[in-house]
């Protein structure tokens, strides 16, 4: 029998770990506002926010994942959990700060170089962006550990917290100051302020700042690959936004960041059905003696995972054209609706990375992922660059659904060496696929048709299609029974 705690902390960890995904939905009615921000504007704005990310990547060298994930290895007396989280905290303050002093002085030197042609000011927004993603580093660390320590209460007010003062300074700097960055960047700046010092303050209060050097070399062991493989996963998430500025211009940026905000939705839901599944797959493993292969049981959740995100998708894009504009009165970035149809098509070929990627993380085979993120980034840079230069801005999705397409094929050439897939082709390969391609089909051949009529087809084909092959499975019923189990 599972327990309320269990439920109630599961719940805690899932949707406010995705707050910042939700507050980047949430100001999109701000940020969306002509009077408030410009266009070109919330094009810089997308900018900095990715490069305050990169910063928070690059600046923990991954160790947040060391802290958390090898607490349990540590936490034997109290001495040894103090110097494990003080070896820790000290390295992640002290790299961190050495990076943000080497920004600071090149900074400026890397932005003339990489757009020379462009009016880009390194300061002070994209310093404070560096900072800020430096802030969040530290922050991150201190949630991941909490998650380990199961401290879902503390986890929850200070995600709360940043959550309430990025939203409610940058909403209110938007105002105040409008037709300025003013606003967003010092709002996600006081923050992550805010956090950081809550988080330090925890930290030393935990470790006392003990030092041993034994940790210090795990610590760098262990986390650098997935140092690699976050820096990879940045450049193929955000590298194109970037390649828009520099062969486009900031409104550009700001019509495709604003399409790809627009797939969050789905994104968001992804990330908490594959939370409530993941466990339950991961069970039926350990079950199994932990043999790497497929299984009916397991199968049954990646089906109603791909059943669920495959309508949605229709839904949501025919929600689009009726919603956004009464929140958002920025016409110029309607013009996003045009790329929806095929990064929407990337997202349905999600659903396989999702399945692909469980089994990796389960049996330990992460060593893939850099190898996988290496091939693609440098993918995704070249069908970016070229997708550009010769399509303009829908070179750019292209380069985006064919990157997540390559991902895909690449993990299962990997995952299938040491994992074997029982997978009913049917639901799970032909039905994605066959969406896809109405996607694209649509895209291609009838781009000018009207876009309620064209979605609304979509759904009563796949309603057809859905239900001659889900028949079994179909019932409201059947769906929370399998959640439930």
């Amino acid at each position: 029998m599972i327990s309320k705690s269990f439920i109630k902390s599961s719940f805690i960890y899932t949707v406010v770990g995705s707050l910042p995904l939700a507050s980047s939905i949430l100001l999109l009615p701000f940020y969306g506002n002509s009077s408030l921000l410009s266009t070109s504007d919330f094009g810089l704005l997308a900018i900095y926010i990715i490069l305050s990310e990169l910063a928070r990547i690059l600046f923990t060298f991954s160790a947040d994942n060391f802290l958390g994930i090898n607490y349990i290895h540590y936490n034997t007396d109290k001495n040894t959990l103090q110097r494990f989280i003080g070896t820790s905290t000290i390295f992640i303050l002290l790299y961190g700060l050495a990076m943000v002093l080497l920004f600071s002085a090149l900074g400026n030197s890397i932005i003339n170089i990489l757009y020379s042609e462009k009016s880009i000011n390194y300061y002070p927004f994209g310093f404070i962006s560096i900072i800020t993603g430096f802030f969040n580093g530290v922050f991150k660390s201190y949630t991941t550990l909490l998650v380990f320590r199961e401290k879902p209460r503390p986890y929850f007010w200070s995600n709360l917290i940043h959550f309430i003062a990025v939203i409610g300074i940058s909403v209110s700097g938007l105002y105040l100051l409008p037709l300025s960055l003013n606003g967003p960047i010092w709002g996600r700046f006081i923050g992550a302020l805010i956090t950081f010092i809550w988080a330090v303050v925890y930290l030393t209060n935990e470790s006392k700042l003990k030092y041993d050097s034994s940790i210090l070399k795990r610590l760098l062991h262990y986390s650098a690959p997935l140092y690699i493989y976050s820096i990879l996963y940045w450049v193929v998430a955000n590298i194109d936004r970037y390649f828009i500025l520099g062969l486009m211009s900031e409104s550009y940026v700001a019509i495709f960041d604003f399409a790809i905000k627009m797939t969050l939705v789905i994104e968001f839901l992804q990330n908490g059905l594959s939370s409530a599944i993941n466990p339950k797959v991961f069970k039926i493993w350990k079950e199994n003696g932990d043999n790497p292969q497929g299984d009916i049981n397991i199968n049954k959740y990646f089906h109603v995972f791909a059943l669920i995100n495959i309508f949605s998708v229709p839904i949501l894009y025919l929600s689009i054209p009726l919603l956004v504009p009464i929140v958002v009165n920025n016409q110029d970035l309607y013009q996003s609706f045009n790329l929806l149809p095929v990064l929407f098509a990337g997202m349905i070929v999600r659903v396989w990375y999702y399945y692909l990627i469980a089994p990796i993380f389960y049996f330990k085979k992460t060593k893939i992922l850099p190898i996988v993120f290496s091939v693609s980034a440098l993918f995704q840079i070249l069908t970016t660059y070229f997708g550009l230069k010769y399509f303009n801005i829908e070179g750019a999705v292209w380069a985006n659904f064919l990157t997540k397409i390559l991902q895909v094929v690449l993990l299962s050439v990997f995952v299938t060496r040491f994992y074997m897939f029982r997978v009913n082709a049917k639901k799970f390969i032909l039905f994605p696929a066959l969406y896809i391609l109405l996607l694209l089909v649509s895209e291609i051949l009838f781009k000018h048709v009207n876009l309620y009529l064209i979605n609304i087809l979509h759904l009563i084909i796949l309603t057809i299609l859905g239900y001659y092959i889900f028949r079994k499975e179909i019932r409201v019923s059947q769906i929370v029974k399998i959640f439930k189990q």
